[in-house]
């Protein structure tokens, strides 16, 4: 999970975040069909930055961060909606629920099947298969259903798709994106190089956003953010060295060393 309030980070993406506001704050009474926005962009465009500011901005609704590029399985995924879920003390009886009860299906099942010899390791392993995703499934309705329950309005931030391997893939674009996006209480926000491929109608609930390098007026405010007073009159010549790339731009700043202004810390004149 996000640590709040890192430093580092600078954002300047008001449009970005504008957009987000209107889609968090939804009526559905008039009409708003869109409940996510996927962030599309290269490596140190500051795709993560902006997860970690929507996360930060709904600090007080239900908001759920997964790095995709830390988990290995669907299962993690689950696994750390249901931990931050319990940190923000959202009951979640019902997965605690399934998961023991397709357990102990499992291995009354395992015990069944033991004396059958016309079962083969073919038809075994594709049964197991099937189960497993079952299970999963079962799973994900159950944590999400929580989620979602007592009138909560969950953000859901998933960062580093291009990360996941092709199962993993699959099961986000055909399970579990499709069943936030049929919860109309739930705001979903992917971020990546590459990014889930939804069929209708799920793609119509989704805008995609190609994220932008930071313009000159962007690297200006963080220059004065930072208090570089060195650089004022260098943000046009930094943005084109740098080509606005957020990432970039940041490891130009923690190098740069802004000197001492004249005659603080130097040799004072005076008689020996």
């Amino acid at each position: 999970m996000p640590e709040p309030g890192e430093e580092h980070r600078h954002i300047d993406r008001a449009d970005q975040l504008a957009r987000v506001a209107r889609l968090t704050a939804r009526d559905a009474h008039r009409g708003e069909d869109r409940q996510a926005m996927f962030f599309e962009g290269p490596g140190d465009i500051g795709k993560s930055s902006l997860l970690l500011e929507i996360y930060e901005r709904h600090g007080d609704q239900g908001v759920y961060f997964v790095d995709l590029s830390r988990v290995a399985t669907e299962r993690d995924v689950l696994e750390a909606l249901a931990m931050q879920a319990r940190s923000q003390r959202v009951d979640v009886p019902s997965y605690r629920t399934t998961r023991d009860r397709f357990a102990e299906q499992s291995a009354s099942t395992q015990v069944s099947l033991s004396n059958v010899r016309a079962r083969n390791s073919a038809i075994q392993l594709l049964t197991q298969s099937e189960d497993r995703g079952l299970q999963t499934d079962a799973l994900s309705d159950a944590l999400l259903d929580n989620l979602m329950s007592d009138s909560r309005r969950p953000v859901i931030c998933l960062d580093s798709f291009e990360a996941c391997a092709q199962p993993m893939r699959q099961w986000l674009g055909r399970k579990l994106l499709p069943n936030l996006l049929t919860r109309p209480e739930a705001s979903v926000f992917v971020a990546g190089r590459e990014l889930p491929s939804l069929s209708r109608p799920y793609s119509r609930a989704v805008h995609t956003m190609v994220l932008p390098p930071f313009d000159v007026g962007a690297v200006h405010d963080w220059i004065e953010t930072l208090g570089l007073a060195s650089l004022q009159d260098k943000a046009v010549t930094i943005q084109q060295a740098h080509g606005g790339v957020p990432g970039l731009l940041a490891a130009f700043f923690a190098c740069h060393i802004e000197p001492e202004p004249a005659g603080a810390g130097g040799d004072q004149d005076g008689e020996a």
